[in-house]
């Protein structure tokens, strides 16, 4: 039965973190509100945030009281925020959505160190998954793009990443969870709409086992990851060397990695540098040097020097 297979996925997903605290991301739609009642139903500590972006007139102002009416009615804690997000997506020239997603996750954190939440969760499920996974593609990217959005990490955790979006909406029919709807969801003036709308429903009429396809795709992608990551760390510890406050790397020797570009693009990812910046620096003058926001990558003779900037 559905009900049980979903129970019993959660449970798995969160059996060892039981006893932490949680900021739940409620945004009153159907994914996040079967979320927040299993968290009720498995009697977890959480409290709930709710953001309302202002893009939506009446719609977001109703989301956000559905939400408020359901924390009061459950005796769960809730935070709500409202975003001038128009104004702030002309100020740094972004698009809505991507001024949405940096406008709820600072708040988010925010509130993560304010009140000392373990985690903030929010309600990402397989379709999100794959979504970003096309637009990634399509957009040309590299491994890192092609794994997608990250489950979990030492602040964020998203337990439904691999439960289709036809699951979970069934599994709110059969316990009679309450939602709103958004209408936003149904224009295709936002790219990750078009891609919902059109590319992966025609995927859905061509074959209905295309969804689960590209989860095996995805995990197969994730194990890739990991061999490379581990790949590339040893690499790392063998020609990185640090020393006080900066780190040291043998030109001569990095530039025998092949395929170059490659390794070159991963070894400082971290740091914030283009692998075709650092590949230039090779043959430049000594004191030539690139920054990202954080690091400052310095040609001194036959080495690069990383160090932190100022």
């Amino acid at each position: 039965m559905l009900e049980h297979k979903l129970d019993k996925i959660f449970e798995e997903k969160i059996k060892t973190l039981k006893s932490s605290n949680f900021l739940v991301a409620l945004s009153g739609g159907v994914d996040s509100m079967v979320l927040a009642n299993l968290f009720l139903k498995n009697n977890l500590k959480f409290n709930v945030a709710h953001c309302n972006f202002n893009l939506r007139s009446e719609e977001s102002d109703d989301d956000e009281i559905f939400v408020s009416n359901w924390s009061q009615k459950n005796n769960i804690k809730y935070f709500s925020s409202k975003f001038s997000t128009t104004d702030y997506c002309e100020k740094f020239k972004l698009g809505i959505q991507e001024g949405a997603r940096n406008l709820r996750y600072e708040w988010f954190y925010d509130l993560k160190r304010i009140y000392e939440f373990d985690f903030v969760i929010t309600a990402h499920n397989l379709d999100d998954q794959i979504e970003t996974y096309l637009i990634n593609s399509m957009r040309g990217t590299g491994l890192n793009g092609l794994v997608g959005i990250t489950e979990k990490t030492e602040s964020l955790y998203r337990p439904l990443l691999n439960i289709l979006k036809d699951d979970i909406v069934e599994y709110a029919t059969l316990n009679s969870i309450d939602f709103r709807g958004d209408s936003s969801n149904l224009s295709n003036d936002y790219f990750r709409n078009k891609i919902r709308n059109t590319i992966i429903s025609e995927f859905k009429n061509f074959d209905d086992n295309v969804m689960l396809k590209f989860k095996t795709t995805m995990n197969n992608l994730n194990s890739t990851k990991i061999f490379v990551d581990s790949i590339i760390g040893n690499v790392k510890d063998k020609y990185f060397k640090t020393e006080n406050k900066s780190t040291k790397i043998e030109i001569s020797e990095i530039k025998k990695l092949h395929p170059l570009e490659f390794y070159i693009h991963n070894l400082f990812l971290h740091y914030g540098f283009d692998f075709k910046e650092v590949i230039k620096l090779f043959n430049s003058d000594s004191g030539k040097y690139i920054e990202s926001e954080k690091f400052k990558l310095t040609k001194n003779k036959k080495h690069l020097i990383i160090t932190k900037n100022d």
